[in-house]
């Protein structure tokens, strides 16, 4: 999470509105804090207030850093917005807790009634979010979907199909926020594709810890087509040298009509017999151009001689006197 004191207002701000109503709540902060984690399309925001203005549920917290030219309560600079869904307030000290959650939460509180996708998946998941009112924007996914849900919330749609893109794939989404002059839009976005890549060094760590496990690998991975109860296509393929070293895992995966059997066990095998190393680090840095970052961001660690890649699987910071100290749980990358 994140923490904001004595701020300078040139460099960061913190704004409250609600219809036609705005306050500037950074001189009332004691303590701000969002984070976002993988299985998540919103990140969540909690501050701290000391004598502040009337704050009301459902009114929006804006917040801003000074990561481009232009003002800082420009658009450019906005890397927060979203609605307050709780406050507690102290009547004795006037002392606020406000928790807030990006535009996206209000998916997470509208059900859809059976919704039925079929399609390319990415084209399906756009053209339902859409429907719903919500500017939603998703790429091509890379398979088809044929497949009536049942009643839930919008949000749940959204992360089953893009957990079934990184099933098809092996490439894993998140969801961007991209706040424009007037509105905003949601954006699904391949983990790794973002434009601004940090790099961090040894002498920014704080703390910095590495982990790899062989619980979720398979060495062997088979691919199954059936209809009608039995098997009409069945490929298997085999990491040779990982079944060597590591032991025989087998994993038996059922193929949708129309998809390639080996193609997918092909990929598959790739994805699962190889495991992939994770790290914990915690960061300072005052970049106030990485305000944003948030799981799905491909990090850089400056190692001895080489740079390593990350993909960011949940981020906590913190912000205090200009600096930011980040809490990074991150998933090795090629």
């Amino acid at each position: 999470m994140q923490t904001v004191q004595n701020i300078n207002t040139q460099d960061f701000a913190v704004v409250y509105g609600k219809q036609n109503v705005r306050h500037i709540l950074t001189d009332a902060l004691t303590d701000l804090s969002w984070s976002s984690n993988r299985d998540e399309i919103t990140q969540t925001m909690t501050a701290r207030l000391r004598n502040a203005p009337p704050i009301q549920e459902a009114g929006m917290l804006m917040c801003f850093a000074k990561r481009s030219k232009h003002q800082l309560l420009n658009q450019m600079n906005q890397f927060f917005h979203g609605p307050i869904i709780s406050w507690e307030k102290n009547e004795f000290t006037d002392e606020w807790e406000i928790t807030a959650k990006e535009l996206g939460w209000y998916l997470t509180k509208n059900d859809g009634t059976r919704p039925y996708l079929k399609g390319e998946a990415g084209a399906e998941l756009q053209r339902y979010i859409q429907s719903t009112g919500v500017d939603f924007r998703c790429p091509n996914l890379g398979f088809s979907i044929d497949e009536r849900y049942g009643t839930r919330p919008h949000s749940e749609i959204v992360l089953d199909v893009l957990q079934k893109a990184y099933e098809h794939t092996g490439y894993r989404f998140y969801i961007e926020y991209i706040r424009t002059d007037q509105s905003y839009f949601m954006v699904v976005t391949r983990e790794g594709r973002n434009t601004r890549v940090p790099v961090f060094v040894r002498e920014q760590m704080e703390a910095s810890s590495i982990r790899k496990s062989i619980e979720d690998v398979y060495t062997v991975v088979t691919a199954q087509k059936w209809k009608d109860d039995k098997v009409v296509s069945s490929v298997t393929k085999k990491n040779d040298g990982a079944i060597k070293n590591i032991g025989r895992m087998g994993k038996i995966i059922e193929v949708e009509e129309g998809e390639d059997p080996a193609a997918i066990a092909t990929y598959k095998l790739y994805e699962l017999s190889n495991p992939r190393p994770t790290k914990k680090i915690t960061v300072r840095h005052s970049d106030h151009t990485l305000s944003g970052l948030r799981a799905g961001w491909l990090v850089l660690i400056q190692e001895e001689k080489y740079k390593s890649k990350w993909v960011v699987v949940s981020a906590d910071t913190t912000f205090k006197n200009g600096v930011y100290t980040v809490q990074l749980t991150l998933e090795g990358r090629e």
